[in-house]
Parts: C-alpha cells; sequence; structure tokens
C-alpha cells in the first residue's frame, strides 16, 4: 500500500517549491545585472510573485544572496562529488573533473561565482567559501593519490600543491570567462587546463593512453 501524503506534507512541498522559484529568478537576474542592481522587488516580478512572498522568506536582500549562494554553490558542487570514477585510471578521473568544472552553461556559472566572490569581504561568506573550496578540493585530491599509488602521476609538486593549483586555474577560468577576455572559449580553456594538469601531475603518457 502506497505512503500517503498529508496536508502538512503537501504545504511542506509548496512551501520548498515557492522558495526555488525565487531563488532561481534572482539567479537569473544576479547573472544579467550583478548583486548591487538586483532588488526584491525585482525578483518578485521575475518570479511572478509579489514582493510580500519574497520578504516572507527572505527578509532582506543580503539574506536573500546570502540563501542563493548556499544554493546555486551547492547545486554544483553535489554534481561535482557524486562524479564517480568507474573503472577508469587516474588520468581519465582528472579529465573528467576538469571537463565538468568548465561545464555549460560556462558563462552562467562563471558571472554567480564572481559576484560571490566580490562579497567575499562579509566574514560568514568566507566561511561559507572555504568549506566549498574544501569539498571541491577532495574529489582532486582522491584522483591524484590514486594515480601516484599506481605509478601513472610523477608530480612535480606536493598533493596538496597540485591541488590548490587546479583549484586556482578552474577559478581563473571563470574570471576570464565573466569578463569576456578575448579569445576565451570553454574548447581552449579545457585544452589549456589539460595541458597544465599532465605537466604538472608527469602524467605518464603511454599508460594515460592518448587522452585530450
Amino acid at each position: 500500500m502506497g505512503t500517503q501524503v498529508g496536508p502538512v506534507d503537501r504545504g511542506a512541498l509548496r512551501r520548498a517549491r515557492r522558495r526555488e522559484q525565487i531563488l532561481a529568478a534572482a539567479e537569473r537576474l544576479l547573472v544579467d545585472n550583478g548583486v548591487e542592481r538586483t532588488r526584491l522587488r525585482d525578483v518578485a516580478a521575475a518570479a511572478g510573485v509579489s514582493i510580500g512572498m519574497v520578504q516572507h522568506y527572505f527578509d532582506t536582500r543580503d539574506r536573500l544572496v546570502a540563501e542563493l549562494f548556499d544554493w546555486s554553490a551547492r547545486r554544483r558542487l553535489e554534481a561535482w562529488v557524486s562524479l564517480e570514477p568507474g573503472d577508469v585510471d587516474a588520468w581519465r578521473r582528472i579529465e573528467t573533473l576538469l571537463e565538468h568544472a568548465l561545464d555549460e552553461p560556462l558563462l552562467r556559472h562563471s558571472r554567480i561565482w564572481i559576484e560571490f566572490l566580490a562579497m567575499a569581504r562579509d566574514e560568514a561568506l568566507r566561511d561559507r567559501l572555504a568549506d566549498f573550496y574544501d569539498a571541491w578540493r577532495r574529489p582532486f585530491r582522491e584522483a591524484i593519490e590514486a594515480g601516484v599509488a599506481s605509478g601513472l602521476f610523477a608530480p612535480r609538486l606536493p598533493v596538496d600543491g597540485l591541488v590548490d593549483l587546479l583549484i586556482m586555474l578552474v577559478d581563473g577560468a571563470e574570471v576570464a570567462t565573466a569578463l569576456g577576455a578575448p579569445g576565451i572559449s570553454r574548447e581552449r580553456l579545457l585544452s589549456i587546463h589539460l595541458a597544465a594538469a599532465r605537466t604538472l601531475l608527469g602524467v605518464r603518457l603511454a599508460r594515460a593512453g592518448a587522452g585530450s
């Protein structure tokens, strides 16, 4: 016999959907206008709800932006950490991580990330950023350690330094993308990232296969 969903559950589901509707609208406005030019009134119009409804869930713009950061970054992070290595070698895992880090829509991801980084003067937001950075590092570290253990990688630097460099490469790519730097495309960025990673990791190409 199936589980009955009671009125309270339906109400909670409806509230969660309305909250996500508002956050999705705020995310679109943030990409187009930036944080400073995104007002609660604009978010309400974009979400198709009253400003009172927006204030019911997010009483101030700062609260909305803070929760938008958590919501947006957590969705991307969940997809990142859920990447299953499968039956592939460590280099293919690195390739997959870099491909995913530069996944489309890259421009939207980049603009959102840059807006949040610009707000990092806020101590509470810095703490959340630190948590997300730690979570992003783990898959890189596991792949590098597996490559070293198998003899596939002969790295030029300690593992922690390599992890930080790869994260900084991704961050730099998002800055260049958000600014519309000349000649920047996902394909070119990915090619540069993979070449840099091969050099830094000392990938033994004969064992890694043709790769990218």
